[in-house]
């Protein structure tokens, strides 16, 4: 069994086994991966609406390399930004700041 827990801006994975053994870790370089995986997100969506925009139904190699890579860049980010929670609510809230991030759509607060 692992959890991971957020604690002063580190994220400490605990790793349980079925000895009854515990094992932490601190796992380096969160917000970094974060700031990386943003980046190749916006890069591998503008790659891919360039290489989108032809009319052409049958699209070229260029058009489905970009769409892989742009579907690596999409897992890379759902990993840094989810971790191992996958719960609706969490799943929801990263599909919404996905959005914003890749159009640029500025975030609204509600009073």
């Amino acid at each position: 069994m692992e959890n991971d827990e957020t604690m002063f801006d580190e994220i400490v994975r605990t790793e349980i086994k079925p000895d009854g053994t515990v094992e932490a870790n601190l796992v380096e370089d969160t917000a970094q991966e974060m700031k990386d995986a943003v980046a190749d997100m916006q890069r591998s969506w503008k790659e891919f609406r360039e290489a989108s925009d032809s009319p052409i139904a049958a699209h070229n190699y260029n058009w489905w390399k970009a769409l892989m890579y742009l579907s690596f860049a999409e897992d890379r980010l759902k990993e840094a930004f989810l971790g191992r929670d996958r719960s609706p609510a969490s799943v929801k809230q990263y599909h919404r700041w996905r959005l914003r991030t890749i159009f640029g759509w500025r975030m609204r607060v509600d009073a």
